[in-house]
């Protein structure tokens, strides 16, 4: 059985994973003419930009929904089932994620273009984990 210690410990890990996300790439695609969007938690980068490219940009903001799900785990130190609650909602953003993630795989392929993960899906992923695992354990503790 993992201590109260150790539970907290795991979220925390989990926390500062997820805020590592937040400022490092998820994903790129490229496309013909050297054009690359860089996507981010909070919007995107495009480089080698055209002229004829189109004014109203799509930005996700992938960013907010996991920012609420790591406060959520935050609180979950000191309020009861709120790191649980925080942990399945992470879960459910990272899932609706790479929903999203494979959607724009496919268009890449399909326009010929490139697609690369980036490091900050890789330490969401990994955050979301470790954050689950910590926040099960302090509802044991707790329960």
């Amino acid at each position: 059985m993992i201590g109260r210690p150790t539970a907290i410990a795991l979220i925390a890990a989990g926390v500062v994973l997820t805020a590592t996300a937040m400022v490092l790439p998820w994903y790129s695609t490229a496309y013909a003419g050297d054009v690359e969007v860089v996507v981010r938690a909070w919007g995107t980068e495009i480089v080698n930009k055209p002229g004829d490219w189109p004014a109203g940009e799509l930005s996700p903001w992938y960013g907010l929904p996991v920012a609420l799900t790591a406060a959520l785990l935050v609180a979950g130190i000191w309020i009861n089932r709120a790191a649980l609650a925080g942990a399945a909602a992470q879960l459910g953003a990272v899932g609706i994620t790479v929903a999203l993630v494979v959607s724009e795989r496919g268009h890449a392929i399909e326009q010929q273009g490139d697609f690369a993960i980036g490091f900050g899906l890789v330490f969401l992923a990994i955050g979301t984990v470790v954050a689950l695992a910590g926040a099960i354990a302090v509802h044991r503790e707790t329960a």
